[in-house]
Order: C-alpha cells, then sequence, then structure tokens
C-alpha cells in the first residue's frame, strides 16, 4: 500500500494555512493525502461576494478547489456548526475520523495542538477529538464495521511559530518545537493558489501572507506522539 497522510482540522483553510505546501509536495512524491474537515465555516468572513446564508457551500466549494490545487484526494465534512464544534457529538467525530484513518492507513496525522495553535475553540475541540479517534482507529473494539484497526505512526502538530513568521525567523531550527522544517518554496505558486481558492477569506489570508517575501518559503511542525527525527528539524514528514 502507498504512504498516506491525513489531516484533520476544523474549518476550510486550515488546510492551505498550515500545510498547502507540504500537502502538494507529499502528493508529489505519491502520498495519498485525505483530509476531515469538521465544518464549512459559515461564521467566517464573506468577503462580500455572497450572503451569510450562501456562505456554508461557497466555504465548501472554496476548500473543494483548494483540495483540488494541492491533490488531495480524499475530503469529508462533517455536519458541525462553525463556532459550535466543542459541543459536537463526540461519538460522532470519532466515527468519521476513525472511518477515514481506517481506509486511508496513513502513517502520519496532522492536527491541532492542545492550544489550537491560536486559541480558537474549534481548533481546540478538534486537536481533542483527532487525539481520540486516532486512539480509537487503533483499537479494533471500536466501530468494527469501519474496517481493520490501524495505529498511526506519528501525530504533527503546527510549530510554535506562526506559519507567515517562519521564514523571518533567525535560527528557526533552534527553536523548540520546530522538529520538522519544509522547505515549500517549489510549492510556493501552489501554496498562494490554495489560498487565493478560500476567496471568502483572501482579504485576512493576503495580508498575513503577502506581507513579506518569505511568508511561503517554510512549514514547519511539532512532534505529537510517534518516534522524533533522527535529527532535528528533519526535511520532509516522511523518513
Amino acid at each position: 500500500m502507498s504512504r498516506a497522510f491525513v489531516l484533520l482540522l476544523a474549518h476550510p483553510d486550515d488546510e492551505s494555512f498550515f500545510a498547502a505546501g507540504t500537502i502538494a509536495q507529499c502528493v508529489s512524491q505519491g502520498v495519498r493525502v485525505g483530509l476531515l474537515c469538521a465544518t464549512r465555516g459559515e461564521r467566517g468572513a464573506t468577503g462580500d461576494l455572497c450572503s451569510i446564508e450562501e456562505l456554508p457551500a461557497v466555504r465548501e466549494a472554496e476548500l473543494r478547489e483548494a483540495a483540488r490545487i494541492v491533490g488531495i484526494q480524499e475530503l469529508e465534512f462533517l455536519p458541525i456548526e462553525d463556532q459550535q464544534l466543542a459541543r459536537a457529538p463526540m461519538d460522532r467525530v470519532r466515527r468519521a475520523a476513525v472511518g477515514m484513518l481506517r481506509r486511508l492507513r496513513p502513517e502520519v496525522v496532522f492536527t491541532f495542538d492542545p492550544d489550537g495553535a491560536n486559541q480558537h475553540a474549534d481548533h481546540i475541540a478538534m486537536s481533542r477529538f483527532a487525539m481520540d479517534g486516532i486512539a480509537a482507529a487503533a483499537d479494533p473494539r471500536w466501530y468494527p464495521e469501519e474496517g481493520p484497526a490501524h495505529t498511526v505512526e506519528r501525530v504533527l502538530w503546527p510549530s510554535t511559530i506562526r506559519v507567515w513568521e517562519l521564514g523571518q525567523t533567525a535560527n528557526v531550527e533552534n527553536e523548540p518545537g520546530i522538529d520538522y522544517r519544509i522547505d515549500i518554496r517549489a510549492q510556493r505558486g501552489l501554496k498562494e493558489a490554495a489560498l487565493r481558492a478560500h476567496r471568502t477569506q483572501w482579504r485576512g489570508l493576503s495580508r498575513l501572507f503577502l506581507g513579506n517575501p518569505t511568508a511561503m518559503d517554510w512549514e514547519c511542525f511539532r512532534s505529537a506522539s510517534g518516534p522524533r527525527p533522527a535529527i532535528v528539524p528533519a526535511d520532509r514528514i516522511f523518513s
């Protein structure tokens, strides 16, 4: 079976914000990528492009386009309301996470750290749900109808430095929380295109990622579980 990488995230644009370059790089190397997105981001900005009632469908379409650009092969949404993820039924999210993990059988999973990367309540909730789902996927007693149990080798969290500031941080490789430092300069165009696909959110995204010339040069990750790289920071998420 080919290698696989799964992202368990909260909103459309999370994947492009934190990992579009890494995703595209993995896909170019034959890695199959899946994304479970818990909400449709219906409490986000409309960018004056649609009504608030139209926003869930618009943001779903934006994520589908971003996924196409970077090469995500499997995309699943959960019917959970934006900003209400912490109140979602545990069993509903757990079953969805287990289903995707057992179908794709990834070596590596990316999700939020317990602080949610920026203390966003939905991100914090998704971190909890993701780690619960990863544990359940390895236990054959949970949802046997979803397939054979699967143990994820490594879980990655966002780095402790804001992603658009990584290229401006001196000696970033010596900072704690930088366990993987991925050079995405060859994927810069794809990352920008994926970010631009989130048209309703582009006004805010552009301020962050077009504000300095190195904002889309690097993506970094922190080891959450599993074996750490022999040398840190590693320059790829698969050995």
